[in-house]
């Protein structure tokens, strides 16, 4: 049996930043496994899954699925470029620039959730694919997520596509810009 994906604090921080917070927000969020008020460090997957469920009924509910999971997704990185840790990061990328990103997706998803299973491939300049294995979260928001930190990587006009996808948790991304 396959080990749980281990989610850092702080990219909850940033999903639950994508919903005005009130009453009704905060008691589903803590139904799901989160406590807003006295979060821990590390939680398993099942419970940023349960919050991301949460999230995406309070804020998105007028986008179809994954027009929902994909806005969620570029959200959830301008969120967490508000964050500490995510204000550095966002510097680096701004410095790296998006090629150097690209080469660093699997590190900086590593950073935030583990075990990931992720590989990148240049398939051509500014054209690469990202292969994500094993992976329990939406397509949509790792699209989503992708061409945010792209664009604060200094992409213009990023384009992300789900290439292929054999099943929930094993997808490729198209990221062209």
């Amino acid at each position: 049996m396959a080990t749980e994906v281990i989610v850092q604090a702080t990219l909850f921080d940033s999903l639950v930043r994508c919903a005005p917070m009130d009453g009704a927000l905060r008691a589903d969020l803590l139904a799901a496994g989160y406590d807003v008020d006295r979060p821990r460090a590390l939680y398993p997957g099942s419970v940023f899954i349960a919050c991301q469920t949460v999230v995406q009924r309070a804020a998105y509910s007028h986008l179809g699925p994954k027009a929902a999971q994909r806005q969620m997704g570029r959200d959830l990185v301008r969120s967490y470029f508000e964050t500490l840790v995510g204000r550095v990061v966002g510097m680096a990328l701004k410095v790296a620039g998006p090629e150097r990103a690209m080469k660093r997706v699997a590190l900086s998803f590593k950073s935030v959730f583990e075990p990931v299973y992720i590989q990148t491939l240049m398939l051509a300049p500014s054209d690469w694919r990202v292969e994500f294995r094993n992976y329990p979260f939406p397509h949509e928001s790792a699209a989503g997520t992708c061409e945010g930190a792209l664009r604060q990587a200094g992409a213009e006009n990023p384009s992300v596509e789900v290439e292929r996808s054999t099943s929930a948790e094993d997808f490729d991304l198209r990221i062209r810009w």
